[in-house]
Order: C-alpha cells, then structure tokens, then sequence
C-alpha cells in the first residue's frame, strides 16, 4: 500500500493514485495542465484587487445600513418631541428620555465620519 503521489492522504494499492486524484489527473489529460491551472487560478484564487472591491462594497453596506438606523432614531426622537408637545393628564409619565436617543445618534454619526 502506497500514499497517493497527489494528494498524500489515502492508501492506494495497485496505482500511485487515489480514486479522487484519478479522476484529476484525466481532467489535466483532457484539458491540458495550463487550462486547469487557469481554471483553479481564477475560480479558488481571489486577486488583491477584488478583495479590495469586496472590502469597499461591505463598508458601504455597513454605512447605509448606520444611516438607516440614524434616519429611524431621528424619526423616533421627532415622534417623542411631539408627543412632549401635546398637552395630556400626567406629564411626568409621558416624558422620554431625549438625552439617551440624542447621544446615540451623534455615537452614529461619528460612526459614519469615520468611515
């Protein structure tokens, strides 16, 4: 029993190869070694410069995603200012806590300058 010459990892009795690393070596017979490089370079191999696309399309998304967020916390703390407005029984019970909503959304635009 021998390791597979390709591979390394299983037995093979009466080849050098495995019956995964068979069926590889007929593709290279068929489509020529250069042609399944090329293949693997460009489907299993991710250039820097792609990474890089990819990087800047995941920021983008985090941004507008932030600024979705910012535009609804914005949204609520107008509804509560107006719900301060009207005049109703108890105001102490109806009274938000503004400050909260108003740090939040300046930790979320800060957030966004900086990207």
């Amino acid at each position: 029993m021998f390791l597979c010459v390709l591979c390394q990892e299983e037995y093979s009795i009466l080849k050098n190869h495995c019956i995964v690393c068979e069926k590889i070596k007929r593709i290279i017979n068929v489509y020529s070694k250069e042609k399944v490089l090329e293949i693997l370079d460009r489907v299993c191999l991710r250039k820097s410069e792609k990474l890089q696309d990819y990087k800047i399309k995941d920021i983008k998304k985090e941004i507008e995603k932030d600024e979705k967020e910012i535009e609804k916390v914005e949204k609520d703390v107008e509804k509560e200012k107006e719900i301060e407005k009207q005049p109703v029984g108890d105001s102490t019970y109806l009274q938000p806590n503004n400050t909260l909503n108003k740090d939040y959304i300046k930790e979320l635009k800060d957030k966004i300058k900086n990207y």
